[in-house]
């Protein structure tokens, strides 16, 4: 059985199990906790009306006791943040005093993420979410004593009851082809085809690994780390490379994305350090109650097609999309010629209330063919 527990703050006593040091590359602001703080103007308004429901649930205030154990600031009653309901019921995170561009809202040690990979495993190849999902359920869920210690986090995670969007690795083959963009189409069977396959391979139930695989696409972020191999070639010479990592980040990987609005960014303090922050930034005013937000995918850019991938949603707003069609590729339709409906079927499809699957398919078709360029 794996280490129990694969905290990023271990970084540095693995790398020197296989004599490499390591540094983080991440897809987010790095930052210095003595960093020089910036002038900088308060709103003149800073409260706007409560349109969320405050999460009271037990799962999550255990939850807020663990992380405020380890001393993780923003978090808790009064500190700053709390995890709230919108008017749907969705779960997300508000904003429970005004903050100003560039302020942290809120921050987690190291020491509170779960890495999805072993650092110390040099290697090229960044694992694939469904070999995360692999590492999540052997290090933490099947785990007796990970899953313990973890618990407090663990708890607050999805189920397929509850906050639960299905991703089209829970599709039929024929649901997957009426998307017909050729590039979701050959990703989604793709990981159909390696879900089938490492369940095989692992003895897994493959309805767990299919589940973990959600969860670990939809709620983990994915970093790199630099290593240098110095000290295993030969004098004079230099040697480094990339390694992906995933990690799961508690109260964090509550926050909703926004694609053409968000207004916070995931930010890393002191990644040098043993005692590094993952932390949330504020990257313009906010105002008290109102929802804090991200850009999720690497770099805080995520088409259509990731949202839909890794998460289950599309949003109405997404510049990524027009970016995606312009480039075009084998993997894009060229056109709006080259779909089966136009956007006016998909529409009154919608309109006519479409469930479960198929009306998936109908937002993502819709969303992509109000994307094209116009001409000009």
């Amino acid at each position: 059985m794996r280490s129990v527990c694969h905290s990023l703050s271990l970084l540095t006593l693995l790398a020197a199990q296989i004599s490499g040091t390591y540094a983080f590359f991440a897809p987010f602001a790095l930052s210095s906790s003595s960093s020089p703080k910036r002038n900088i103007k308060t709103n003149q308004v800073d409260t706007v009306p409560i349109s969320h429901t405050r999460d009271e649930s037990a799962s999550t205030q255990n939850l807020i006791n663990f992380l405020c154990q380890w001393k993780s600031e923003g978090i808790g009653e009064g500190a700053g943040t709390e995890i709230g309901f919108d008017a749907n019921g969705f779960r997300g995170l508000y904003a429970t005093k005004p903050f100003k561009k560039g302020e942290i809202i809120c921050k987690i040690p190291s020491d509170c993420a779960l890495a999805l990979a072993d650092p110390s495993a040099v290697t090229e190849e960044t694992l694939s979410v469904v070999d995360g999902a692999v590492n999540f359920l052997q290090w933490y869920t099947m785990n007796p004593s990970a899953r313990e210690m973890w618990s407090s986090y663990l708890d607050t995670l999805p189920t397929r009851e509850l906050n639960f969007d299905p991703t089209p690795d829970f599709w039929s083959d024929e649901e997957i082809n009426q998307l017909e963009f050729p590039m979701i189409v050959k990703q989604a069977m793709e990981r159909k085809e390696q879900l089938a396959e490492i369940a095989a391979k692992t003895n897994l139930p493959f309805d767990e690994l299919q589940f973990a695989t959600w969860l670990v696409a939809s709620r983990s972020f994915a970093i790199k780390i630099t290593v240098d191999d110095a000290g295993l070639v030969r004098d004079g010479a230099v040697s480094t490379r990339e390694q992906g990592l995933r990690v799961l980040l508690p109260y964090l990987d509550m926050i909703n994305h926004s694609s053409d609005n968000c207004n916070s960014e995931l930010h890393l303090i002191d990644p040098e350090k043993d005692e590094a922050w993952f932390a949330i930034r504020a990257q313009r005013p906010i105002k008290k109650n109102k929802e804090i937000t991200i850009s999720y995918g690497a770099a805080g850019v995520e088409t259509s097609v990731g949202l839909l991938m890794n998460y289950g949603f599309i949003q109405d707003e997404n510049k990524f999309d027009t970016l995606l069609l312009k480039r075009g590729g084998d993997d894009c339709i060229a056109s709006l010629d080259g779909w089966s409906t136009t956007l006016e079927d998909d529409e009154q499809q919608l309109a006519a209330g479409v469930p479960g699957n198929m009306g998936s398919v109908l937002r993502f078709r819709a969303k992509m063919k109000r994307s094209y360029p116009s001409e000009e």
